[in-house]
């Protein structure tokens, strides 16, 4: 077996290291290296970096048309291997390869497209997955060869749960490369789709309850981070204590938004429509992400204010 291994984010380098250790990646596509959020400097993706420390050949086409094919074909690999690419393929490319697989972080067919993660999380689910399938032409709609159930409990966050994705993957898909009798199921269920992330994603509505403030500030975090403003400006809440499953239901007498208090061991108390949420992470205008203890001790006049 040679595969072309295409990917991107951090999210796929466990999975490449563990081709690569066997001898079975002929090459890497990649993105081209994009500037950065801070300045007009190119940056490599992540896969790239990894990949060129690993001594692999690595091939990053804007698109993949007809000499870009040609390319990549004369590298004479059978598979075609895809995870967190953020590519289409079309049908002349997907021709050179015997077989071709996608790794895409739900239980497909729910949650097709780019954020799946960050959907399962914001949406409060129990229970996510990852899917190995067949690479078809629309979004995430091939068939399935296998799939891994993962339970949440809750607390996860886009960054913890991307990495417990990230290691679960190779023991999950290398099996099923390796298996001459695998078989793929076709999807029978009605889909459901993600969409790109965005910043206003971020944004706090204090009529929401509790639970989906809870699941929103965990599903954004570590980007786009969600937010309120607090005397006209952002104040990120990147830290809630406890689990979204945990929550009691109440009757706050206070305002939704309203800072009630600090405890301690939890941090900010602040009412919604059906309860309260303890954050225990901000990041203030202009300075760095602290604990509330540390917010508290410079601000303690916002007890009693209202989010917005």
């Amino acid at each position: 077996m040679r595969i072309v291994y295409a990917a991107t984010g951090t999210i796929a380098i466990p999975l490449l290291e563990a081709l690569a250790e066997r001898g079975l990646i002929a090459l890497v596509v990649t993105a081209p290296d994009a500037p950065g959020k801070r300045g007009k400097t190119l940056i490599p993706s992540p896969v790239k970096v990894r990949a060129l420390e690993l001594g692999l050949e690595v091939y990053q086409p804007e698109s993949i048309k007809k000499n870009e094919r040609a390319h990549i074909a004369s590298f004479e690999a059978d598979t075609l291997l895809s995870f967190c690419c953020g590519k289409i393929f079309g049908p002349k490319f997907l021709s050179i390869f015997k077989e071709t697989y996608n790794v895409h972080p739900s239980l497909l067919p729910l949650y097709r497209g780019p954020s799946p993660i960050y959907q399962a999380i914001r949406n409060g689910d129990r229970e996510t997955g990852i899917s190995l399938q067949k690479i078809g032409l629309g979004v995430d709609e091939g068939d399935i060869f296998s799939t891994l159930r993962i339970s949440l409990d809750g607390t996860e966050t886009e960054e913890s749960l991307s990495e417990k994705v990230s290691k679960l993957v190779p023991d999950f898909v290398l099996p099923v490369l390796l298996d001459e009798n695998r078989k793929a199921m076709k999807q029978e269920e009605e889909p459901s789709f993600t969409s790109f992330i965005t910043k206003e994603d971020g944004r706090i509505d204090f009529s929401a309850t509790a639970f989906s403030v809870h699941s929103q500030i965990r599903a954004c975090y570590p980007w786009p981070k969600a937010y309120a403003l607090l005397d006209g400006s952002p104040l990120y809440l990147t830290g809630v204590y406890g689990s979204a499953f945990d929550i009691i239901k109440e009757n706050p007498e206070e305002k939704p938004g309203t800072i009630v208090s600090f405890e301690k061991g939890k941090g900010l108390k602040i009412a919604f429509t059906d309860g309260y949420l303890y954050i225990n992470k901000v990041l203030p205008p202009m300075k760095k992400e602290m604990d509330a203890a540390s917010f508290i001790n410079g601000r303690r006049d916002v007890i009693g204010k209202v989010l917005e």
